[in-house]
């Protein structure tokens, strides 16, 4: 039987120690489990900064966890997620419709992390690239 396989991203408080970012890791894996999920990746990308203050804060911890199954798990999940007080934010994407266990052995089984040089090239990137367009829009 296929199972749809979703992405699920979310930010951790930035003040947990690592015991409770791994407690809260356990948790969300065990939701996963014993609904019938399997999860296929969980990669914590680290404490960075947030692009605007969320509930007050300007960093937390982001994790990307890639999981197989039924719709009826992720409305569970994502209840989990509201209730714990610890996740500040959280979306949930479905990436295959049918995900074949088979296919994915052979392919890479974790997401790149961006690192905090990226994500500044691309933030000043962006920041150019909107000031370029303000430029024009006023010689016109």
């Amino acid at each position: 039987m296929f199972k749809r396989k979703y992405e699920c991203f979310f930010i951790l408080e930035p003040e947990l120690s690592e015991e409770n970012l791994a407690g809260v890791g356990d948790k969300l894996k065990g939701v996963v489990e014993t609904n019938g999920g399997t999860v296929v990746s969980y990669v914590p990308w680290g404490k960075k900064k947030l692009a605007y203050p969320v509930k007050k804060r300007n960093y937390g911890h982001y994790v990307l966890m890639e999981f197989a199954s039924d719709p009826e798990l992720v409305m569970e999940l994502e209840r989990n997620m509201r209730l714990d007080e610890r996740v500040l934010k959280f979306i949930t994407v479905k990436v295959d419709e049918k995900w074949d266990p088979e296919k994915e052995v052979s392919a890479p089984k974790s997401a790149p992390v961006p690192s905090d040089e990226e994500e500044e090239a691309s933030r000043e990137e962006s920041e150019e690239g909107e000031a370029d367009e303000g430029e024009e829009e006023e010689e016109e």
